[in-house]
């Protein structure tokens, strides 16, 4: 791990906006404060930036889940790791993160400690996830969603997580069919997913696809497990459908919902 004190190593670490030696003492604040707004700060403005990840967020990474470690403050672990787990969501293997290193401004040792400490923290990561999964019924629905995108990289499933994130307000959903790639829309009207061949907000009129709902083989056992654990009743609904399968209104191959949705990320 990157000591805070090492500002000579945080002043060479990649970020959104060259300044990487401002971190040290945001981690500090944070740790006395447990500020929500610090935290914000933090990981939106200084360690993901438009979906990039950059060398001081391996860095700052296990700093950040040493003081949820050691706070009390359930809202704000919970928060937190929410954040964390949409940041996580593009690290899931070595070779990404050897590509964060692309200048050549750190030499191998400081690089190896930068991921030693990050690959050790996601263990720490998972656990704490799993711990606060069960007290998310502080949560509203939005916020449950959030955080069930960090549940799902805890367990390894990034591109699933991915879903949720791009689909995070859970009003509509993309179908791209695995023979043709042709799209279709899926819409979430009162709790019944809906599928249409053109988007229903410029096309009105069209008629509604057949989704054959639990007909598919597909095991969600991964997903229906926390939205469980959680009470997300927002995708409780949306299960069926998801395990389902639709007729391609362009090739007519049948395939499962969900694997369609997964073809869209």
């Amino acid at each position: 791990m990157i000591e805070l004190d090492e500002l000579h190593i945080w002043r060479k670490l990649s970020s959104p906006y060259r300044n990487s030696e401002v971190i040290p003492s945001l981690i500090q604040e944070l740790s006395k404060s447990l500020n929500k707004k610090i935290a914000d700060e933090l990981i939106w403005e200084h360690i993901y930036h438009q979906g990039s990840v950059y060398e001081n967020t391996l860095a700052t990474v296990p700093h950040v889940l040493m003081i949820i470690e050691e706070s009390d403050d359930i809202e704000f672990n919970i928060d937190v790791l929410a954040s964390l787990g949409v940041v996580l969501i593009y690290l899931d293997n070595i070779s990404e993160l050897e590509q964060i290193f692309e200048e050549d401004h750190l030499n191998e040792k400081e690089k190896n400690r930068i991921q030693i400490a990050f690959m050790d923290s996601i263990e720490k990561f998972r656990n704490l996830v799993n711990k606060y999964s069960h007290n998310t019924e502080i949560l509203n629905e939005d916020s449950k969603r959030f955080y069930l995108i960090a549940f799902l990289v805890s367990i390894k499933r990034h591109k699933e997580a991915e879903i949720f994130k791009t689909f995070n307000i859970n009003d509509e959903y993309i179908f791209v069919c695995p023979t043709c790639e042709e799209e279709t829309f899926l819409w979430n009207e009162e709790n019944v997913l809906n599928a249409y061949s053109s988007d229903p907000t410029t096309n009105k009129n069209q008629e509604k696809l057949r989704i054959d709902v639990n007909t598919s083989n597909i095991n969600l056992d991964w997903l229906e497990k926390p939205i469980d654990i959680m009470n997300i009743n927002s995708l409780k609904p949306l299960i069926p459908y998801f395990k389902g399968d639709i007729n391609c209104h362009s090739c007519n191959k049948k395939h499962n919902v969900f694997k369609g949705i997964m073809n869209s990320i």
